[in-house]
């Protein structure tokens, strides 16, 4: 179904006031007065025809003169998308929370509540999610001054004094911690710490545990140890100064970050990528996309006791390394995307290596899946742990493999094409219940493996069927798009990565906003957490492949 048709389906069943529709967006959008977003919200979830089971972002937007808050929905049952917001007052900026329409919005209107200062009313837990409890203002605001110190910690470039110590009569000591407690206490219940700095949490972030014995009554994500504020820095940079950023976003899966940021922006002003380019950028991400899946894979084994495989992955992926350094002259954040191309050509003689190196590397698969797939105790240390069904999966914004391993048949590449995805053939990977039920760890871990099968076919197809040509279509040096905003979205390892741009005509991003995978697969952790034995715990998190800065950006 089409927006306008949406629209036309909203006021017949709210009224003509309640709902503008914004035609001169490139994505059309339906503006709801925020007195009626619940309703019309849960109307467009639960309506027979409509179906919106997936909240794919949620974004605050400071207008100067109102907020803005955009909600991007999309059907996996009707397969359409769409886009609503709404606007209020900036004295005080207030909307009906969408936490029990969408679980998922939890942590979305969370960040938006710290960031903007919006109030979600009826929120379950409306508290900041990356900065300290008492951290005074909204830092996305427009209006937003950075404090000079927080606690006598300087917050600028200027010289300060040391930040773990202050004078005492001449004599430095040692300074009072500043944490306060994360979450309240529950009465009975033994708290444990499992990071920031912990092997199990693959990267500086904390699970709060509250243990009864070996058994967990919930785990509390605390995030934010690695919050750079990309999006901020993003309304700062021109758009092109903006790419080496989104390498940070997914330090193992980069050329995603860098992929879906040119997509948006080519989006925005209308360019086109010649074939080669887009032939360049697919044979870059799908080698990217194994990689990415050689540590997920390789760090579950790992953590579950199991070293020698991880080893063997590692062997490969240093090899993928090689190839990333002939492609683009870097081996991990590799800003090879530019608008309208790519920086640098792939020569026959990289692709010649690509060649060997993959038929080197698919008999390692099976090598792989003998040490460690096929292990009966790495199996019941999986199988039927930490089930997601494919309802929860699309309530909670699960996306890519974790989504897929629940048995929802859905892929970017597929179902919603771009680049040069629909020329090549591939299979999507859903779960179904390899070694224990669908949607458990195992099933998250399997289909991982068996994407990197489709990954090789993809870079095959792509190196054997690479057009001559340019690499580079025509940009304007010095790029200002139309004033007008978008949502271009890609299928990185850890799913669904999309950027929402707003142009207002300058040469830089009015706003910017990432959506990834591991966000949302982090915002899971507390409600698969009830009842899991510890170590069934860092079974899980493994299995969800979460990268921390994906979480924090």
């Amino acid at each position: 179904m089409q927006p306008v048709e949406i629209h036309e389906k909203i006021q017949n069943t709210f009224g003509a006031d309640v709902a503008v529709f914004k035609p001169e967006l490139i994505d059309p959008a339906i503006e709801i007065q925020p007195e009626k977003i619940l309703e019309v919200c849960r109307f467009l979830r639960d309506d027979g025809d409509l179906k919106f089971d997936f909240l794919r972002s949620l974004s605050g937007v400071d207008l100067n003169d109102a907020f803005e808050v955009v909600y991007h929905l999309y059907s996996y049952a009707k397969r359409h998308y769409l886009v609503v917001k709404t606007r209020m007052n900036r004295e005080e900026p207030s909307v009906d929370s969408v936490a029990g329409v969408w679980p998922t919005a939890n942590w979305h209107e969370r960040e938006t509540y710290d960031l903007f200062g919006i109030d979600f009313k009826g929120h379950p837990k409306l508290t900041r999610l990356f900065m300290p409890e008492d951290w005074v203002g909204y830092p996305m605001r427009k209006d937003y001054v950075n404090p000079t110190e927080y606690h006598g910690i300087p917050c600028t470039r200027e010289e300060g004094a040391p930040v773990t110590r202050h004078e005492v009569e001449g004599h430095p000591t040692v300074q009072q911690a500043m944490h306060e407690k994360k979450c309240p206490e529950t009465m009975g219940f033994m708290r444990l710490n499992m990071g920031p700095h912990h092997p199990a949490t693959h990267g500086v972030l904390n699970l709060l545990l509250e243990t009864d014995g070996e058994i967990l009554k919930r785990a509390v994500p605390d995030v934010g140890y690695l919050h750079r504020g990309i999006e901020k820095l993003a309304e700062d940079n021109a758009y092109i100064g903006t790419m080496p950023y989104t390498d940070r976003i997914d330090y193992l899966g980069a050329m995603f970050g860098n992929h879906a940021w040119a997509l948006a922006v080519e989006k925005l002003a209308g360019i086109e990528t010649p074939p080669r380019a887009e032939y360049c950028r697919i044979i870059a991400s799908e080698l990217n996309r194994i990689a990415s899946h050689l540590i997920g894979t390789g760090t579950v084994s790992m953590d579950l006791g199991a070293f020698t495989p991880f080893v063997h992955w590692l062997r490969e992926r240093e090899t993928i390394n090689d190839i990333m350094e002939f492609i683009c002259g870097s081996r991990l954040t590799y800003n090879y995307m530019r608008f309208g191309g790519v920086a640098r050509d792939i020569e026959q003689s990289t692709v010649d290596m690509i060649l060997r190196w993959l038929d080197h590397f698919e008999p390692m698969i099976d090598e792989f899946n003998r040490l460690i797939s096929g292990n009966e105790i790495f199996i019941k240390r999986l199988a039927h742990v930490g089930v997601i069904s494919p309802e929860e999966a699309a309530a909670h914004g699960l996306v890519g493999p974790n989504l897929r391993a629940s048995g929802v048949n859905f892929d970017i590449r597929r179902d919603e094409p771009y680049s040069i995805y629909p020329d090549l053939k591939f299979d999507v990977i859903v779960g179904e219940g390899f070694e224990g039920e669908v949607g458990d760890s195992f099933d998250r871990f399997y289909c991982r493996v068996l994407e990197i099968r489709e990954s090789v076919r993809l870079v095959r197809q792509a190196c054997e069927a690479m057009p001559a040509g340019d690499i580079q279509g025509k940009v304007k040096k010095v790029l200002k798009p139309e004033a007008n905003e978008v949502y271009a979205r890609v299928e990185s390892a850890r799913g669904e990565m999309g950027m929402y741009v707003i142009s207002d005509g300058s040469d830089k991003p009015y706003r910017m906003k990432t959506r990834t995978g591991s966000y949302t697969a982090m915002a899971v952790m507390e409600h698969l957490s009830p009842g899991l034995l510890i170590a069934d715990l860092v079974a899980v998190f493994g299995s969800l492949d979460i990268v921390a800065p994906e979480v924090d950006r």
